[in-house]
């Protein structure tokens, strides 16, 4: 069975949201209105039906009924401006918002430690900048305007169907409430798998960029049998995810859409035999029955654009719980300056501390009875004493895992000792700042590593 990862604070994530928000605050109102009057046009022109029927079609009013129509024609324009000016301003919120938080997620990995890192695998990270942020993008262009636009006519649809026939009203209210129910129900199964979903495509993104990166010691190796496993089994347990999460989707729309026009074909007979019986005038059956088939579609569209939302929201906690973790710690106070003689031509290095003293760069390292552990239960190196003097050539031979990267990482505080001091010229190296610490040093990393260039 597949274990569901439910959002953990999805409130709080939400407020993130809207912080990133409030630089298009103007954008957003002109949506909003844009979005209010696109759906009154919508629910005006079907209502316009009753009196298009009854005061004009009937009587033979032709005279009237092409005023009439210049007026619909002229609501329907004006939803279409609406529209148009909906759609051009949400694409640009949802396009100035994401890149805010692309930016401030790069920016964050920038003053993260190595920790963070090797404790993520590299597809795990780039999932928070195209799944995760593609989701969030998704729902800020779409998903939410249509919510919004949904309810708004779903209300709007209620209301003028009341307004028209409280008796035939109650048809379509019973089936309304068993849709509203089975809508509920699969959503809650669906949040949880597409939840879980986003987590596993991270872990599949890092599996699969992992092992391309190390393809040759894979074939070295011939480790291409266990690598396969390896992959089939995440990617079984995303395709049952996703299958899974994109089944209940899939089926709201249908059941939705028979349930709908369930609720249609009554309300034609009842409104029918009503019309028959002179209780009710042909003009509100025919906006009836097109605010009956109108009503459904709020629901199914509310069903299905939840399914985003929720996928958003998982993606928008991941990218935030990145961006909440805490930054690589320097509360070093001593840097390294450059200074010249009297002449202005010869140079040297030296420490300098906050009361103005300096001391020589020299490169006198002393390991002074150093513990250090990446895990609290693993000890890697315990009561290590050493020294590298000013010119001394020194070579650490040692099976793999003995830790000799180890020694140079806590050089250049890619992490901190637990116990004992390094000390650099004299100087604690918690106490240098850690841009003058490696500005110092010269390392050649064992894993190449060809940036972008010309």
């Amino acid at each position: 069975p597949i274990g569901f990862e439910k959002p953990k604070n999805l409130k709080r994530t939400v407020r993130r949201l809207l912080g990133y928000l409030k630089s298009s605050r103007l954008q957003i109102f002109i949506v909003i209105a844009s979005l209010v009057i696109n759906t009154a046009s919508s629910l005006a022109g079907s209502y316009f039906l009753k009196p298009l029927i009854n005061d004009y079609i009937l009587p033979g009013n032709f005279k009237g009924l092409a005023g009439a129509l210049i007026v619909l024609g002229i609501i329907y324009l004006a939803g279409t401006a609406a529209a148009y000016a909906q759609t051009r301003f949400t694409i640009n919120v949802a396009q100035r918002t994401l890149n805010v938080i692309r930016k401030d997620l790069f920016d964050k990995m920038q003053q993260l430690g190595l920790k963070t890192f090797d404790t993520h695998t590299h597809g795990e990270l780039m999932s928070r900048f195209t799944n995760d942020a593609d989701n969030v993008q998704l729902m800020l262009e779409q998903s939410i305007t249509q919510l919004f636009s949904s309810v708004l006519t779903f209300i709007g649809c209620i209301v003028l169907m009341i307004t028209l026939s409280p008796v035939m009203f109650l048809i379509t209210a019973a089936v309304i409430a068993l849709m509203i129910f089975l809508s509920k129900k699969i959503g809650e199964k669906s949040k949880a798998y597409f939840s879980r979903q986003q987590a596993v495509i991270g872990e599949l993104d890092g599996y699969i960029e992992e092992n391309i990166s190390g393809l040759k010691e894979i074939k070295v190796f011939n480790h291409e049998g266990a690598v396969k496993k390896g992959f089939y089994k995440l990617n079984e347990e995303f395709r049952s995810t996703a299958a899974n999460a994109n089944f209940l989707a899939g089926i709201i729309m249908p059941i939705m859409g028979n349930l709908n026009n369930v609720s249609y074909a009554a309300t034609a007979v009842f409104g029918g035999i009503l019309t028959i019986h002179g209780m009710f005038d042909i003009g509100s059956l025919g906006a009836f029955l097109q605010f009956s088939r109108q009503v459904g579609m709020p629901i199914n569209q509310i069903a299905s654009q939840m399914n985003n939302v929720l996928a958003a929201m998982a993606g928008a906690e991941r990218i935030f719980d990145m961006m909440d973790q805490k930054p690589e710690t320097d509360d070093g106070k001593v840097t390294l300056k450059c200074i010249k003689d009297n002449s202005g031509s010869e140079r040297s290095w030296v420490w300098k501390n906050t009361d103005g003293t300096v001391v020589p760069l020299k490169g006198d390292v002393r390991f002074e009875h150093v513990d250090f552990s990446y895990e609290p239960e693993k000890p890697v190196l315990k009561d290590i004493s050493l020294y590298a003097k000013p010119g001394q050539v020194i070579a650490f031979v040692g099976s793999t895992g003995a830790g000799k990267t180890t020694i140079t990482n806590l050089i250049n505080r890619f992490y901190d000792v637990q116990s004992g001091t390094i000390t650099y010229d004299g100087i604690d190296v918690k106490q240098i700042k850690k841009s003058s610490l490696r500005s110092s040093l010269g390392m050649v990393l064992q894993d190449t590593h060809l940036f972008t260039g010309t």
